[in-house]
């Protein structure tokens, strides 16, 4: 338990790092360049967030369970890691012939190519920091501040150099350098203090991580259409000031999720799949505790942010903000959902080794969430988008729920 709350704060700095630190530059630049030109910047950021789903191919997930089963076989993991980083630069090229063509079939990126790219090159610094191995291994704080200081080096030549609103391409190009410099780092790093040796990729390997990765991968695509699609169809029927606005509230919730669910789920997560490995029974009564223990945390935090969004998008974006307040309201229960789904899925369904579950469970969601946007968006504008995410996230409590209590109860049998 000592480890696990060591790993749990290192990833909180991990994520202050990686959200917070960004969230803090949001005063300098929206009020630099504005609703609209701040709406374009979030929704490129929104595109190419599926380009980073691909690169990252439910890895996050599939390769730190295989590295934490692993155990003391330094060949195995080894030749894991090697795998993994292979086929995340694999997907990395993919993801860039996909942002080539995009221009063809996607009017605003036509419009703004190199908005787009710049974006995009984050994606190579996600390919080399190895996450996932750190993960696996538990051990999270050196590289968390390593991170931590990179990305504060990041946000300040952000506010230095990003002056008027015609430098709005800077913004995301400054931050995918941060990223690429802290992976390149973080990748010799892991080479070096866990002695990875020589590069040894085997076609069995290679299968073994892809295999392992492809059903968290589809569930990841599906869980995109309710959260990353939200903006994306909201792009079709809104302005680039109305998407500025979601943009604005929707990236403070994700930080709060960022920096609340993540290090509580991340950290737990080796854990929790060694602990339903050795017990299910055993492991099933730690998950229910771990369960009951976040979501009342993820409770406050969401009353919390319901109370201040009042005081909060002021402070933050500055005048000319003031229908995200509403917005941000809308999305207040997000946290408590979103932290209990996580638990559900990740904790529960991944840990107990229910992977084939998640591809169906994604897929319902998303046609709900997709179906929900599409009946609503029309007449309600921005708040069919909140609607649909947080509907999304309670069916996803519900099925998931269901599926662990049926387990439960044969693992009691």
């Amino acid at each position: 338990m000592r480890r696990i709350v060591k790993n749990m704060t290192a990833l909180g700095v991990l994520q202050i790092a990686n959200y917070l630190i960004p969230l803090l530059v949001l005063p300098v630049v929206s009020r630099v360049l504005g609703a609209t030109l701040f709406g374009s910047v979030g929704y490129a950021q929104n595109i190419v967030s599926y380009l980073t789903l691909l690169v990252n191919f439910g890895f996050e997930y599939s390769a730190t369970r295989q590295v934490a089963l692993a155990g003391d076989d330094k060949e195995k993991k080894r030749q894991l890691f090697w795998a993994v980083i292979t086929a995340k630069a694999g997907l990395l090229i993919l993801s860039f012939v996909i942002l080539a063509l995009l221009p063809l079939f996607v009017e605003r990126v036509a419009c703004d190519p190199r908005l787009y790219i710049y974006t995009a090159l984050t994606n190579i610094g996600i390919v080399f920091f190895p996450t996932w191995y750190l993960q696996g291994e538990q051990q999270m704080d050196k590289m968390a501040w390593a991170n931590f200081f990179t990305k504060l080096l990041g946000a300040l030549m952000v506010v230095a150099l990003v002056r008027e609103a015609s430098m709005y391409r800077w913004y995301p190009l400054l931050l995918s350098m941060a990223s690429i410099v802290v992976g390149i780092g973080a990748m010799i790093y892991v080479v070096r203090h866990f002695e990875i040796g020589r590069y040894v990729c085997t076609r069995e390997t290679m299968k073994e991580v892809l295999h392992a990765g492809m059903p968290i991968f589809i569930n990841n695509v599906f869980v995109s259409l309710y959260t990353t699609v939200n903006m994306t169809l909201l792009g079709g029927f809104a302005t680039d000031e109305m998407i500025g606005y979601f943009s604005a509230a929707q990236r403070l919730i994700i930080a709060l999720n960022m920096v609340v669910v993540l290090p509580v789920s991340t950290a737990i997560y080796p854990e929790m799949s060694r602990r339903f490995e050795a017990s299910p029974a055993e492991g099933m009564q730690f998950f229910k505790r771990v369960l009951v223990y976040a979501a009342l945390a993820a409770a406050v935090v969401s009353l919390g942010t319901f109370v201040v969004a009042p005081f909060a998008i002021p402070i933050i974006y500055g005048g000319g903000y003031e229908p995200a307040i509403e917005v941000l309201r809308w999305l207040s229960p997000l946290p408590f959902l979103v932290m209990v789904a996580t638990l559900l899925t990740v904790q529960g369904l991944y840990g107990l080794g229910l992977h084939r579950f998640a591809p169906y469970v994604g897929l319902i969601l998303a046609l709900l969430c997709i179906s929900v946007n599409l009946w609503l968006l029309p007449s309600l504008g921005v708040k069919a988008v909140c609607i649909g995410w947080n509907v999304a996230e309670v069916m996803e409590c519900v099925i998931v729920g269901g599926i662990l209590m049926v387990k439960g109860r044969r693992i009691k049998d």
